[in-house]
């Protein structure tokens, strides 16, 4: 179990934001210098799968606790619109091996793509619903869940 304060909801959620913006600078790093495909393929695979789990927690329960809070849907609406593009992109990364040539191009898009939308979330959404009143505990605890049983069937698929 989490502890009391990395439970709330907003901290989970930048604390995911923050973990993936780390691996894709990471990736940036490795493709930089030529990193063999294998490791590159990894790691690439590492943040779609964070990525992946992320955006499960936030469409299963931060979103619609967002919606219902600030009755606003066109704001939430095209925060899912977002997660759209970027699950586009990684349904791309994954057909791919990292030799294929637009292996690292699509990880940098998918690096803008997350940045963007991070940007939009913790600058705007972020404050409207911390302000809305909700459990932020209650909530976070019920991401945390979402996001580690999306981690661990991933997993799974995986082997």
């Amino acid at each position: 179990m989490a502890s009391h304060a990395s439970s709330h909801a907003l901290a989970v959620l930048a604390g995911d934001h923050k973990a993936v913006s780390q691996l894709l600078a990471e990736f940036d790093e490795l493709a930089s210098d030529g990193a063999d495909a294998g490791e590159r393929n990894a790691l690439a695979r590492q943040i779609c799968d964070a990525l992946t789990a992320h955006a499960v927690a936030e469409e299963g329960v931060f979103y619609p606790a967002a919606r219902e809070a600030l009755q606003d849907d066109d704001f939430i609406d095209d925060a899912l619109a977002e997660h759209d593009s970027v699950r586009a992109l990684i349904e791309q990364i994954e057909t791919l091996d990292a030799s294929d040539e637009r292996f690292d191009a699509l990880v940098i898009m998918l690096a803008r793509a997350v940045a963007e939308h991070v940007k939009q979330e913790e600058g705007d959404l972020f404050p409207r619903v911390e302000a809305a009143g909700l459990d932020m505990q209650r909530l976070g605890e019920r991401i945390i869940r979402q996001r580690d049983e999306t981690l661990r069937l991933l997993a799974q698929e995986a082997v």
